[in-house]
């Protein structure tokens, strides 16, 4: 009897176990990624995230995803100081941060951000999309190769 209680307790542990993990495993929070394109005028990027899925297939594109300032700020100053600061004998970055190729940090808000303005205002989400791909922001750049 204690026997198939004990079994009976181990299979509701397992499909508990399993069920959390389902759950955890639908969630997107933040990934390292790759760009494939990026446009510098709009500031947004297609990624194509490293990690492969449980299965070992490539994770889904993520596109026109936004771009945080301080991944592109550097690039621009750069751009309108190069020369004042060739001059004055810096070593300027053969790469710029942001480009095609760059590895990034990608997160994924909370909540859907379709109607948010871009400034510091509140908004009324458009709909109950939580921790979806469509609401990613790269947030920074994991370069190491620039120079």
């Amino acid at each position: 009897m204690a026997n198939a209680h004990n079994d009976a307790y181990a299979a509701m542990y397992r499909g508990m176990e399993n069920l959390k993990h389902a759950i955890k495993a639908e969630i997107e929070c933040a990934q390292i990624g790759k760009v494939i394109k990026y446009d510098a005028k709009k500031h947004v990027a297609d990624i194509q995230p490293l990690a492969k899925t449980s299965d070992g297939q490539a994770s889904a594109q993520y596109l026109d995803v936004p771009v945080a300032a301080n991944c592109y700020l550097f690039d621009e100053f750069i751009d309108q100081s190069k020369t004042a600061l060739e001059k004055g004998g810096f070593k300027l970055p053969k790469k710029k941060l942001m480009r095609k190729g760059a590895v990034v940090v990608t997160v994924v808000l909370d909540r859907d951000n379709n109607n948010w303005k871009g400034a510091g205002s509140t908004y009324l989400p458009d709909s109950s999309r939580l921790h979806d791909a469509n609401d990613a922001v790269i947030v920074g750049v994991l370069g190491g190769d620039i120079y």
